[in-house]
């Protein structure tokens, strides 16, 4: 009997401690999910961190390319007749140029302080210059650039300006598409095509115009003029006469 009540006591011990270690089991397995799952967020976070920052580095990387070929890109230079000088708003000069290999056209350039203080007794309307500028050019109309430095063209620098004009005029075209335009038309497109042309096609132009039936009382005016007569052009000033 005692036996029997021992062995009876030594199981109901046995059971509670199986119990208790279940129990002590079954509460651990709760304690490491949340940890499991803090460090997969952890992971996550580190992972997305690194990404972001490698696409940090790239950007970083290309806008320094970008930098350095700007910086490697070379200055441009243009032989400019000169048709306005615009001082109210720092120191501006419009004029038409032609080149073989870049732009050809109208042409707004900007001078800084120390350029202005010099160009203000030496630029004149009607003249030509040589303009050494910086590689970046805005797509307006006209195209903007910032001027590095300039230098009064020589009788070679016009001579060779004028047979840049003579390989990429547009004169002949125009002649032909203002056989069937208004005579309002043809100014309004010539006013900004003529920069293009040579000296003798703007010569030929006038003429035209005249028969066409143009004065200087016309509605809208005429810039179209050989480059000692330059006074104002369409970006310097107004198409529509005073």
């Amino acid at each position: 009997m005692k036996k029997t009540a021992i062995l009876t006591a030594l199981l109901l011990l046995s059971a509670v401690f199986t119990g208790c270690g279940a129990t002590a089991n079954a509460n651990e397995v709760p304690e490491q999910e949340p940890a499991a799952a803090e460090t997969e967020a952890t992971q996550e976070t580190e992972s997305a961190a690194a990404e972001e920052t490698e696409a940090e580095a790239e950007e970083t990387e290309a806008e320094a390319e970008e930098t350095e070929a700007a910086q490697e890109a070379e200055d441009m230079t243009f032989t400019v007749d000169i048709t306005d000088v615009i001082t109210t708003d720092g120191f501006t000069v419009i004029g038409n140029t032609a080149t073989a290999e870049s732009y050809s056209g109208i042409i707004e350039l900007h001078l800084d302080d120390t350029l202005a203080e010099q160009a203000q007794d030496e630029i004149e309307v009607g003249k030509t210059y040589v303009f050494t500028v910086s590689p970046m050019m805005t797509m307006s109309i006209p195209p903007q650039v910032s001027v590095l430095s300039y230098t009064a063209a020589t009788e070679e620098d016009i001579a060779a300006l004028e047979e840049i004009r003579a390989e990429v005029s547009n004169f002949k075209d125009c002649m032909t598409s203002y056989e069937t335009m208004s005579l309002e038309e043809i100014i309004q497109d010539a006013n900004f095509s003529y920069a293009t042309w040579t000296q003798e096609e703007i010569t030929e132009f006038e003429a035209f115009l005249t028969e066409k039936g143009y004065t200087e009382d016309s509605e809208v005016k005429s810039y179209v003029t050989t480059r000692e007569n330059l006074a104002g052009s369409v970006p310097g000033g107004t198409a529509v006469a005073e």
